[in-house]
């Protein structure tokens, strides 16, 4: 039973040290996972409450309509500061076939280019959030993923030379006997 145990946690150890790897990998310029069409956006603080809690990992669908009247994620660049932000769209403009300027509450025009999406398509995971962000810091991803797996390949690597100094001085012994 111990053995079992022993194996799911570190089934469960890799599969999360695999998904954040791919979450780093994933990473546009703006510090956002994106893996197709969805973006994953963590809520880092309470801007966007009572939409959105602190701490939630929301999965926006880049491809979804927007309309005016939808609240929309962003790219919000002011003042060279790279932030997700909410807002409502008052006005959209097709300025070609594949673009568009949505100018959003507050008289803010912005251009396709920078919205990920509506946030009527979304879905939420509540709480998880604050978990991938720690694991996706540096410091973060470095004590949780990078030295466990290093004090692991370590050790497998002194089991290997153990095993082999064994071998090795069996055959010795069966020298010396023969």
């Amino acid at each position: 039973m111990k053995k079992f145990i022993k194996d799911l946690l570190f089934i469960i150890y890799a599969v999360v040290a695999i998904f954040v790897t791919v979450c780093l990998l994933s990473y546009n310029q703006f510090k956002i996972s994106e893996f197709g069409d969805k973006a994953l956006v963590i809520i880092k603080d309470n801007n966007m409450v009572p939409y959105f809690e602190k701490g939630s990992i929301v999965i926006v669908d880049k491809k979804s309509t927007v309309q005016t009247g939808d609240r929309v994620f962003f790219y919000n660049t002011y003042n060279q500061q790279i932030e997700v932000a909410l807002s409502s769209v008052t006005k959209v403009e097709r300025v070609t076939d594949t673009e568009k300027t949505y100018t959003l509450q507050g008289d803010r025009r912005i251009s396709s280019e920078y919205v990920l999406g509506s946030s009527r398509d979304v879905k939420v995971i509540k709480g998880a959030g604050t978990v991938l962000n720690i694991l996706e810091s540096r410091w973060g991803f470095l004590f949780i993923i990078v030295l466990p797996s290093l004090l692991a390949f370590i050790y497998q690597i002194t089991i290997v030379v153990s095993d082999i100094r064994g071998l090795s001085n069996k055959g010795k012994v069966n020298e010396e006997e023969a």
